[in-house]
């Protein structure tokens, strides 16, 4: 039954009234604090779900700027540098290109000035079909279109002289590969491979 306007109106002034001879006065007279109101917790809109798809390229994402620092790290200071780290961000080819090319460095005594750095990564290619009994197998990977920048970055002789060539392009667009031969475990996205697609610049 619906309650009358004009008797809910009344009983609500009645009832604010009280509440505040109640909060503002003691009962010898002395005023008394306001209780202070805790606004009831809002629940949290739950974070979308992400697909398997979504979550390689996100480790695909995270691998590939380790990738390229560990390389930088290696021939800033190749007598010092234990390839056993090499392992922990490359496998497959790519693998075999950093050892190659850290024993070129070696044996030619260069050394590397500057860093790499990755500007974009995009156009990600995801793939999660595995079956390493098939030949060649089929090994889930991530392939982005990676655009580094090269601009400050040269080979040093043992005289301090650069062997960089003057024709290398500051920017380069390379097709990288991040691949998980151990797939579903989050933490062995390697990379697996890299093409600088015949000097593609960005």
């Amino acid at each position: 039954m619906t309650r009358p306007k004009h008797l809910a109106t009344l009983a609500a002034t009645a009832l604010m009234a009280a509440t505040l001879c109640a909060c503002n006065s003691g009962g010898d007279g002395t005023a008394t604090a306001t209780p202070s109101v805790t606004p009831s917790p809002t629940s949290a809109s739950p974070s979308p779900t992400l697909s398997p798809e979504d979550v390689a390229v996100a480790a695909a994402e995270k691998k590939i700027p380790e990738y390229f620092a560990v390389e930088d790290q290696s021939l800033h200071d190749p007598e010092n540098f234990n390839l056993e780290d090499y392992k922990a961000v490359a496998i497959s080819s790519a693998l075999i290109d950093l050892q190659n090319t850290y024993n070129a460095f070696v044996a030619q005594k260069f050394v590397q000035k500057g860093s790499t750095s990755i500007e974009s990564m995009t156009n990600p290619r995801v793939d999660l079909e595995l079956d390493l009994t098939k030949s060649p197998p089929d090994v889930p990977t991530v392939q982005l279109d990676v655009c580094i920048d090269v601009s400050k970055v040269s080979a040093v002789n043992a005289a301090g002289e650069s062997q960089t060539p003057a024709s290398r392009k500051p920017r380069q667009l390379w097709r990288v590969g991040v691949s998980n031969y151990e797939y579903p475990a989050p933490d062995q996205w390697r990379v697996s491979f890299t093409d600088t697609q015949g000097g593609k610049t960005c």
